[in-house]
């Protein structure tokens, strides 16, 4: 056991990290909030544009459009074979683990890893009334349908070849389990995409040196996406303020347990 000396040093250090760990949680939901309403300012600024018109639009302007997606060759989705102009598929590992505490005792973690991951996406266009535009899935930040996500089976029983059974064969181990997952956009689905005009008048990521640095494909409406991410900033700004409450109120806390400690010491010394 501690002195009650060492034992209260011990507890305001133990406040000061707790405040610490609180402040830096605090500081990286401010920098997501962040993120989040300048994409919304973004998209308040920016007006949906007719396909048709965005080639006769100077290269670097931000632009959007909502039509119908088109791809010259559909693809077929990985792992559920469905058409597809985009698709993204992913195996995660969830690995179980164990660590000693501070006592000693063994505590039951997991972890989970993506073991495997693909990207596909065709030649692509949007089109509406007023015609079409190409754009180019490279760098979006792409908003696609779960069509897939479910348990696999161990490597070894997996019906998989190549890439992807080396891979998983390669990790395996007793207390391992995975999971697949498949998010893509369809052909002939409405999308909406807010980007950069590119030379040959393409929609595509920001160029270097542009201030502008949001690029999306989504299968939301411009209207669905502002109403999500007005809800995620409110609820991360309520985040944010709870958090950096825990942190303010933790080192008022070890604060209080310092000046106690030095008004017992004060106390206990001879006169």
């Amino acid at each position: 056991m501690l002195p009650a000396g060492d034992a209260g040093d011990f507890m305001n250090i133990l406040l000061a990290v707790f405040a610490g760990i609180a402040a830096i949680i605090g500081l990286g939901l401010l920098w997501w909030r962040w993120r989040v309403v300048r994409e919304l300012r973004v998209m308040s600024s920016v007006e949906v544009s007719g396909a048709g018109g965005v080639s006769a639009m100077p290269p670097g302007q931000v632009v959007e459009v909502a039509g119908t997606l088109r791809v010259r060759h559909p693809l077929a989705a990985e792992f559920s074979g469905k058409p597809a102009a985009y698709y993204k598929c992913e195996i995660e590992r969830e690995e179980v683990y164990y660590e000693r505490d501070s006592q000693g005792r063994e505590e039951r973690r997991t972890r989970t890893t993506t073991v495997y991951t693909n990207m596909k996406f065709g030649q692509c266009l949007v089109e509406d009334s007023t015609g079409r535009v190409g754009i180019d899935f490279d760098g979006a930040d792409v908003e696609a349908v779960q069509t897939v996500n479910e348990p696999c089976a161990p490597p070894g029983q997996m019906q998989m070849s190549g890439v992807v059974g080396g891979v998983l064969s390669a990790l395996a181990n007793s207390n391992s389990s995975y999971r697949r997952k498949e998010n893509m956009l369809e052909p002939d689905m409405t999308v909406f995409v807010l980007g950069e005009v590119r030379e040959g008048g393409l929609i595509g990521k920001p160029t270097k040196g542009s201030h502008n640095r949001i690029f999306v494909i989504s299968h939301k409406s411009k209207e669905e996406r502002t109403t999500s991410l007005t809800k995620t900033a409110r609820w991360l700004l309520i985040f944010i303020i709870l958090f950096f409450a825990a942190t303010a109120g933790l080192l008022a806390w070890s604060v209080a347990k310092g000046e106690e400690k030095k008004a017992a010491y004060v106390v206990t010394q001879p006169a």
